[in-house]
């Protein structure tokens, strides 16, 4: 017989008793130590991997969002020296514009000069840095002038920082217009480009780029500016081609762009007047000649109603007599074309002396302004006078470029009278008293359109 409590041989006991009550209650046993079966042992293997799998997938995810960030800053950096590229390439375009224009306060940098009109071949370079060097330029080329235009030396050869924005990192490069830049564009006799003027319809090609192709009148007829080419001489200025390159660490950008000098009315006599001319209150002397000798002599007067004229007048041009207007012009469409920044009178002008030779400027006299007219009285001037309205010159005058009044113009002479060297254009011009000497002058006028800002035909990135 057993006892109570003896332990018996077959039969199976717990590990441990269950727990009842407190401390002290019958029954009260050891903790309870379950058995761990190979059950327990697979869970565990089981939570092992999984924890590894989630690691791994942690640490690709991980690498990845490191690659992606890294690809995007370097992305952002690429982006930013793009832009930054891209704004010195337009820095340069702006400097080139302001450049080709002759202003108050930058006449040391213009980059033109007396003869490059013409030639084909003239290149300019405006570089930010001396370190330039030819093989920059992918479209450098020996056969051209290639100057490096400074202060005093606008024909300048030698390689040296010339630009005025040197913080900036950019070169360009300015040229003219040719027949095989529009061929290259797309020129065709069939699909012209431009008014091919010079009788050869052969295609052109890099070491024989053609004729410069110029903005303004092709005839004296016409009507409105166009681009055209001449073997002719031509008071007209050149289609300018600026080549920006904004340089860096990305390999850079590049902007072209093609800008024009604006013409102006049609230069079609020394005094133009769409309606009537009265020359009858003293001497004069009326001259379609080009005084500078550069292209074909011009009516003295071409008016669209009666001129009259006193015994004291003298005629000289191409033909020596006043000539019936064929083709009204558009002064006020001419006007406001050229007063884009001009300098606005706001008062008569007496004892003033306005512009100069070396720096043209533009004047715009706004009608508002003056409900009676402009009145100029002993006035010099270099330029270009724009008057929406009436105006009246008295006393001396002298005037140095182009006059161009909507209105009527009247001229009160004295002493040596009301001069102009260049061209006018009016309405109606009116000689009331005192002598009068109006006389043609390319030069002078096309000095006079440099004072106007470009404007831009075509702009482009080329990559």
């Amino acid at each position: 017989m057993g006892k109570v409590g003896s332990t018996h041989v077959g039969i199976h006991q717990p590990t441990c008793d269950v727990t009842h009550g407190n401390d002290d209650s019958v029954g009260a046993g050891p903790s309870c130590i379950r058995d761990v079966g190979p059950s327990a042992i697979g869970h565990r293997g089981f939570a092992l991997v999984a924890v590894m799998l989630l690691i791994a997938v942690v640490g690709i995810v991980t690498a990845v969002v490191l690659q992606t960030t890294s690809t995007e800053i370097k992305i952002s950096g690429n982006h930013r020296r793009a832009i930054q590229e891209f704004y010195a390439a337009e820095a340069g375009l702006a400097e080139a514009r302001s450049r080709l224009r002759k202003s108050t306060g930058a006449e040391d940098t213009f980059i033109g000069s007396t003869g490059i009109w013409q030639d084909s071949s003239w290149t300019a370079y405006i570089v930010t840095s001396s370190d330039w060097v030819t093989s920059d330029d992918p479209d450098y080329s020996t056969r051209r002038s290639n100057v490096f235009p400074v202060s005093g030396n606008p024909r300048n050869t030698i390689v040296q920082s010339n630009s005025v924005q040197t913080d900036l990192e950019y070169w360009l490069k300015i040229r003219h217009k040719t027949e095989y830049d529009a061929e290259r564009a797309g020129h065709r006799p069939a699909t012209p480009h431009y008014l091919d003027q010079d009788g050869r319809t052969s295609r052109h090609k890099k070491t024989n780029r053609g004729n410069v192709v110029y903005f303004g009148y092709p005839s004296r007829t016409s009507l409105l500016p166009v681009s055209f080419t001449t073997t002719r001489s031509t008071p007209w200025l050149p289609v300018e081609k600026i080549i920006a390159h904004g340089t860096g660490q990305s390999g850079g950008v590049v902007l072209e762009a093609e800008v024009v000098h604006l013409p102006g009315p049609n230069q079609v006599a020394a005094l133009y007047a769409s309606g009537n001319v009265s020359l009858t209150g003293g001497t004069g002397v009326l001259d379609g000649r080009d005084t500078c000798g550069e292209v074909d002599s011009l009516p003295p007067v071409l008016s669209g109603g009666t001129v009259t004229s006193g015994p004291s007048i003298q005629f000289h041009g191409t033909p020596a007599t006043p000539q019936p207007n064929a083709t009204a012009l558009n002064l006020g469409n001419a006007l406001a074309d050229i007063s884009t920044d001009a300098v606005a009178l706001t008062e008569n002008q007496h004892n003033q002396s306005l512009g100069s030779a070396d720096v043209p400027m533009v004047f715009l006299a706004a009608g508002a302004s003056f409900p009676a007219g402009l009145r100029m009285q002993h006035v010099t001037g270099s330029g270009i006078l724009l008057v929406e309205g009436n105006a009246t010159l008295e006393g001396e005058v002298q005037w140095h470029g182009m006059i161009l009044a909507t209105g009527t113009l009247s001229f009160r002479g004295q002493g040596n009278g009301i001069v102009v060297r260049g061209g006018v254009w009016a309405g109606q011009i009116h000689q009331q008293t005192g002598p009068v000497s109006v006389t043609y002058d390319s030069c002078l006028l096309r000095a006079a359109l440099l004072a106007v800002p470009t404007r831009v035909r075509t702009w482009r990135e080329v990559f």
